[in-house]
C-alpha cells in the first residue's frame, strides 16, 4: 500500500503500532513507516524505524521477514551515503531469504547497483529475480523489476531494449492499483522519450507524472532531475538551474536522501555551465564530486568530474593537467559504456588544441568523432564538432565546412521535431560552435559569398517554418482565458493601489507556467527547410537599386556583407561589444526624448547615431548607393534604431532577421479581399486618436456587433443612425471619461503638428502606465483551438513584385486595396477590442493597425503583449492564427523588442508574425510619446493609400514630422520589418 496510497499506508501503520501488535506485525508497521520516511521524508527517521523492524523480525524468528527488512534497510543506508553498510545488509538479506523473498531482495539490490552506477551488477541481479517473480505470479514486483531493467538499459543507451521492458511493465501496472508505481512508470516513459530524442513527448509525460504524484502528495525529486535533463536539452538551462536549486533546498528542508542531493547538485552544475555561469557550475560540481566519492558512486562521480573540468575550462583555464584529467574521465566513461564518453574526449581534444598540442588533440578528437554516425542527435552533434575541429587542425577548410554542414543538418532534423517556436529557437545554441567554425573557414578561404551563405545557415532559423499550431486543447484555452482575466485584474490593482497584489501576481505566474508547459508539449509537424539559401536568387531579387546589408560577427568583430548589383562585398567594421554599449546609450536617449523638454539631448543622440554607424557599417556606408536598403543584423543588435544612422536616415529602410526571411516576405502574395482591421486598446494617453481618422480614410467602417454603418466625423467622433457619440471624448478608448488634459483635443488634435501635450501621470508616453483602465470579464473562446482559416499562407509564390525593400506594390496590391476600400475597414474598440474577437478579425486581413499599450517580457518573450479590453493579447495568441495579416502596424511601445536566444534567434511579437504569412510589419523599439505617434501614423497610412510599401511610407512619414526632438525621436523609434 505504501506505493499505492502512501499517506494512508503511513496512517494505518502508526495505528497498528498503537494497538500493541505482535513482534511480527510490529516489524511490518515499522518497515512501512521506514519506507515512507526513506522515500518521502527524513532518512534519519527511516533508518531508526527500519533497524527497529529488523530487530522485531529477529525476535519473531522469521528469516523471510528479516531478509525483507534487511533489503529495505540496505536501500536506505545507500541513499543516506553509507554504501558499505548498505551492501553488507544486502549480503545478509540474500543469505537469509529463500525463493520468492530472495527474488525481491535481489530486485532491490539491483536497484542499489543502478543508484551506484554499477549497471552490470544491476542487470545480473534483475536477471536472476524476474523469472522467480513471474513464477510466483507476483505482478507488482515483476513490473517493478521490468521498469528497473528498462531504466538500466537507458543508462547504457539501449533504447529499444528499454522500450520493450517499459511496454511489458506498463501492461502489468494496468492490472494493479499501485498509483505511485504507475506514476513512476509514466515518468520512466518520459525518460525513454527523451533518450530517443523526442523532447516534446518527454516534457508531456513528465508533466503527466508530476500531476499523478501531486494527487498522492508525494515529493518528486527524481522527477525533477529528469525534467532538468530534458530542459537542458531543450535549451532551457537557466530554468533547469532554478528547478534544481529549488529541489535541493526542499530536500535539505526534510532531511532527504543524500544520494538524491548529490544527483541534484550534478544536474544543477550542468545547468549552470550551459547557462554560462561557470563559477556556480564549479561550486555545485565540486560538492557533487565529494558526495559521490563518499557514497562510492563512481559512475556519477566521473560524470560530475566531467562537468567540473568543463566549467574550469569555461573560466579561461587551460593546462596540461586539465587535458590529462579530461582524458582520464573519457576513459572511465567509455569503460562504463556511458553515452557521455565522446563529450569528454571532445573536451580533452579542445583543450589540447588550445595549448597547441596537435598530436594529443588529434588522438582525442578522433575518438570523439566516432560518435557522429550513430546515437541520439546531440551525441552525433558532438561527433561532428570533433570532426570539424580535426579538419581545422589539419588545415582543411573543405573538411571543416563538410563537418559543419552534416552536424547542423542533424540538429535541423532534431529542431523540427519541436513544435514550440521557443524550443526551436533555443535548440540552435547547440549548433553555435559549428556555425562559428564554418564562418571562420569561409572567411579564410571562401570569399564574401560563402561567408554570406554560412551567415544565413544558422540565423533566424525559427522563421524558416511556422510553429506547430496549438491544439484544440480545452485546458490550454481555458488557461489562456483565465490568464487574460487575472492579468487584467492585476493591472487594475496596480493602477488603483500603486503597487502589485501578490496573490494576483502569483496566480498570473502559475497560469503562465501552465500555458507555457502545454505549448512545449507540441511536437513539430513541418519538415526541415529544404529550400536552402541561394545567393544568386537573393541578388536577382535585389536588382541594381536595392542593397541588402547583412552583418556577421566573427571573433567579436562586425563584418559587413553588402549585397546588390549582382555581387557581394565584405567590409570590416567595429567591435560588437562596443556597438552594443552604444546602442544601449542611444535607447536611453530615445527614452528621454519621448518626454517634452529634452530638446537639448537631441544633438547627443544624433552624435551617438554617427558613432553607431562607424561601428556597424564602417566603410560600407559610402557604398550603399541611392536606393532602398535592407539591414539584416545579428540578434544581439536588435535594439539598434537603424533610422538614426546618418547614412540610413533619409532612405527607404527595412530590417529583416535574415536574408532568407526577407526573400520569403518579398515573395508573399497579399490575400484576396483586401480587408483592413483597425484596433484601439484601452488606456492610451491619446486614446489611439489615429484610429477614427484612419477609419474614414479607408471607407465606411464596419463595426462588428453594432447596428448600422459608422463613419468618422470631423473631430474623430463617430455618427450612427441614433445620433452623434464622441467615443474618444466619452471613453478615451478606455471606457472612462476623459478631460482636456488627455491628449484628445486642443493642441493634441491629430491635425496639429505643433507642441505635444503630456498626459497627466504618464508624460504622454505610449507604453507608460495609464492612470486608469476599464476592466471587463474575460470572454471564453467558445472552445476554438485556432482562428478559422480565411486564406492560404501565401508564402511560396515566386512572383515579381516591384521595389523589393520599398518599391510600389504590384497590381494585385492595388486590386486588394480597392476591394478593401469598397468593403470598409473593421474597427474594434472599447468592449469590441477583446482578444477572441480581435484574433478572428486579424486572421487573413490585408492590413491591420493596432493602437494599444505594448509590453515586452524579457523573462518570457512569448508573453510579450498588446493590451486589449479583456487583458493581454500575447504572442501565443498570434500563433493560433491560420494566417496573420499581410501587413500589420503596431503603433505601440516596445513591439520591436526581442529576446536574443539560442545561436542567433529572436523571440518577440514581430518574429512571431513573420512565419505566419505577414510580409511586412511596422513596430517600435522604444517608449514613444503617445500624441507624437498620431501624426506619424496618419502620414504612414497616407503613403500606403498612395500605393507605397511600408518602408517607403514610413520614410515619407518621418520626413513630414515637425523637427522638434519629440517628433524626431518618435520617427526614429519606428522601423519597417520585412518586404511588404
Amino acid at each position: 500500500m505504501v506505493f499505492a496510497s502512501p499517506n494512508e499506508a503511513l496512517a494505518r501503520a502508526e495505528e497498528l503500532l498503537g494497538a500493541d501488535p505482535s513482534p511480527l506485525h510490529a516489524s511490518i508497521a515499522h518497515q512501512v513507516i521506514g519506507i515512507w520516511q526513506r522515500d518521502f521524508g527524513d532518512t534519519r527517521r527511516a533508518l531508526a524505524h527500519l533497524r527497529r523492524a529488523r530487530d522485531l523480525a529477529a525476535r519473531a524468528d522469521s528469516a523471510e521477514r528479516e531478509a525483507d527488512v534487511l533489503a529495505t534497510l540496505g536501500v536506505a543506508l545507500v541513499h543516506s551515503g553509507r554504501t558499505r553498510e548498505g551492501l553488507a545488509a544486502f549480503e545478509r538479506g540474500v543469505a537469509r531469504g529463500t525463493g520468492h523473498t530472495r527474488a525481491r531482495v535481489l530486485y532491490r539490490r539491483a536497484y542499489v547497483w543502478w543508484v551506484l552506477g554499477r549497471h552490470g551488477e544491476a542487470l545480473e541481479d534483475v536477471r536472476r529475480a524476474i523469472p522467480v517473480l513471474r513464477q510466483a505470479d507476483d505482478v507488482i514486483w515483476t513490473a517493478r523489476a521490468l521498469t528497473l531493467r528498462a531504466t538500466v538499459h537507458l543508462a547504457l543507451g539501449a533504447v529499444e531494449r528499454a522500450d520493450a521492458d517499459f511496454t511489458a511493465a506498463e501492461a502489468l501496472w494496468d492490472t494493479t492499483g499501485q498509483e505511485h508505481d504507475k506514476a513512476d512508470a509514466v515518468e520512466s516513459r518520459g525518460l525513454a522519450a527523451f533518450r530517443s530524442g523526442d523532447v516534446p513527448a518527454a516534457l508531456r509525460l513528465l508533466d503527466e507524472a508530476e500531476e499523478r504524484y501531486a494527487k498522492l502528495d508525494t515529493p518528486t525529486f527524481m522527477l525533477t532531475i529528469r525534467r532538468c535533463e530534458v530542459l537542458m536539452a531543450a535549451g532551457l538551462a537557466t530554468e533547469a538551474l532554478t528547478e534544481a536549486d529549488g529541489a535541493i533546498a526542499a530536500l535539505d528542508g526534510i532531511g532527504g536522501q543524500s544520494t538524491r542531493k548529490a544527483e541534484l547538485l550534478l544536474v544543477a552544475a550542468r545547468a549552470a555551465r550551459l547557462a554560462d555561469d561557470p563559477r556556480t557550475a564549479i561550486a555545485r560540481a565540486a560538492v557533487a564530486v565529494r558526495l559521490f566519492a563518499g557514497q562510492r558512486r563512481t559512475w556519477y562521480e566521473t560524470h560530475a568530474r566531467l562537468v567540473l573540468i568543463e566549467a574550469r575550462v569555461a573560466t579561461g583555464r587551460a593546462s596540461g593537467r586539465l587535458v590529462a584529467d579530461a582524458a582520464a574521465v573519457a576513459e572511465r566513461l567509455a569503460a562504463f559504456g556511458a553515452p557521455a564518453a565522446p563529450e569528454a574526449s571532445l573536451l580533452a581534444g579542445r583543450i589540447a588544441l588550445g595549448l597547441g598540442w596537435t598530436a594529443d588533440a588529434e588522438r582525442h578528437l578522433a575518438v570523439a568523432a566516432r560518435a557522429r554516425h550513430s546515437g541520439p542527435p546531440l551525441a552525433r552533434m558532438t561527433g561532428w564538432a570533433a570532426q570539424a575541429l580535426r579538419a581545422r587542425a589539419a588545415g582543411s577548410a573543405r573538411g571543416v565546412l563538410e563537418a559543419c554542414r552534416r552536424g547542423l543538418d542533424v540538429l535541423d532534423d532534431h529542431r523540427m521535431t519541436l513544435g514550440a517556436s521557443e524550443l526551436r529557437a533555443r535548440a540552435t545554441a547547440q549548433g553555435a560552435e559549428l556555425a562559428a567554425l564554418a564562418q571562420q573557414a569561409s572567411l579564410v578561404s571562401g570569399g564574401p559569398r560563402r561567408l554570406l551563405v554560412w551567415s544565413e545557415r544558422w540565423r533566424a532559423t525559427v522563421l524558416s517554418a511556422p510553429p506547430t499550431r496549438p491544439p484544440a486543447d480545452p485546458a490550454l484555452l481555458s488557461g489562456m482565458t483565465a490568464f487574460r482575466e487575472i492579468a487584467a485584474r492585476a493591472d487594475e490593482a496596480r493602477l488603483e493601489g500603486g503597487r502589485p497584489v501578490p496573490a494576483l501576481e502569483r496566480e498570473q505566474r502559475r497560469l503562465e507556467r501552465e500555458i507555457r508547459s502545454r505549448t512545449l508539449h507540441m511536437r513539430g509537424e513541418a519538415p526541415g527547410d529544404g529550400d536552402r539559401f541561394d545567393v544568386g536568387r537573393l541578388l536577382r531579387r535585389l536588382g541594381d537599386d536595392v542593397r541588402l546589408v547583412e552583418l556577421a560577427v566573427l571573433d567579436g568583430r562586425v563584418h559587413v556583407l553588402l549585397c546588390g548589383q549582382g555581387r557581394v562585398r565584405r567590409f570590416e567594421a567595429g567591435l560588437l561589444a562596443e556597438a552594443e554599449r552604444e546602442a544601449e546609450h542611444v535607447q536611453a536617449g530615445l527614452r528621454r526624448l519621448a518626454h517634452p523638454g529634452a530638446d537639448a539631448r537631441l544633438p547627443l543622440v544624433e552624435a551617438a547615431g554617427a558613432r553607431l554607424q562607424e561601428l556597424l557599417l564602417g566603410r560600407a556606408a559610402a557604398h550603399l548607393g541611392s536606393g532602398p536598403v535592407v539591414v539584416v543584423p545579428p540578434g544581439r543588435l536588435h535594439r539598434v534604431p537603424w533610422a538614426l544612422l546618418p547614412a540610413l536616415r533619409e532612405r527607404v529602410l527595412s530590417v529583416s532577421p535574415s536574408a532568407t526571411s526577407w526573400l520569403r516576405a518579398s515573395e508573399t502574395t497579399p490575400p484576396s479581399g483586401g480587408r483592413q482591421v483597425l484596433v484601439r486598446g484601452p488606456g492610451l494617453a491619446s486614446g489611439g486618436a489615429e484610429v477614427p481618422h484612419l477609419a474614414g480614410r479607408y471607407g465606411v467602417p464596419r463595426m462588428p456587433g453594432a447596428g448600422g454603418a459608422w463613419a468618422p466625423s470631423s473631430g474623430g467622433a463617430y455618427e450612427d443612425g441614433a445620433g452623434t457619440r464622441d467615443r474618444a471624448r466619452d471613453t478615451g478608448g478606455s471606457g472612462r471619461p476623459t478631460g482636456p488634459g488627455d491628449g484628445r483635443d486642443g493642441a493634441s488634435s491629430p491635425g496639429d503638428r505643433g507642441a505635444v501635450p503630456a498626459h497627466p501621470g504618464s508624460d504622454g508616453v505610449r507604453g507608460a502606465r495609464p492612470p486608469d483602465r476599464h476592466g471587463h470579464s474575460a470572454e471564453p473562446d467558445s472552445g476554438r483551438g485556432r482562428v478559422p482559416r480565411t486564406s492560404g499562407r501565401g508564402d511560396g509564390a515566386d512572383l515579381p513584385r516591384g521595389g523589393a525593400a520599398g518599391g510600389p506594390a504590384g497590381a494585385e496590391d492595388a486590386a486588394a486595396r480597392e476591394a478593401g476600400r469598397h468593403a470598409g475597414p473593421t474597427v474594434l474598440e472599447g468592449d469590441e477590442a477583446r482578444v477572441p474577437r480581435v484574433l478572428r478579425e486579424l486572421d487573413g486581413a490585408a492590413l491591420a493597425h493596432i493602437a494599444a499599450h505594448g509590453t515586452f517580457r524579457a523573462d518570457s518573450p512569448l508573453f510579450s503583449s498588446l493590451r486589449m479590453a479583456d487583458g493581454p493579447l500575447i504572442v501565443h495568441d498570434f500563433e493560433r492564427l491560420d494566417r496573420s495579416p499581410y501587413r500589420i502596424i503596431l503603433s505601440c511601445c516596445d513591439t520591436a523588442r526581442f529576446a536574443s536566444v539560442g545561436a542567433d534567434e529572436l523571440l518577440g511579437l514581430v518574429t512571431a508574425l513573420l512565419p505566419l504569412g505577414t510580409a511586412g510589419v511596422v513596430a517600435c523599439s522604444a517608449p514613444v510619446n503617445d500624441a507624437a505617434v498620431v501624426p506619424l501614423m496618419l502620414a504612414l497610412h497616407k503613403g500606403l493609400d498612395a500605393g507605397l510599401s511600408l518602408a517607403e511610407a514610413l520614410r515619407d512619414a518621418r520626413a513630414a514630422l515637425p523637427g522638434d526632438a519629440v517628433h524626431q525621436a518618435t520617427g526614429w523609434a519606428f522601423c519597417a520589418f520585412g518586404a511588404a
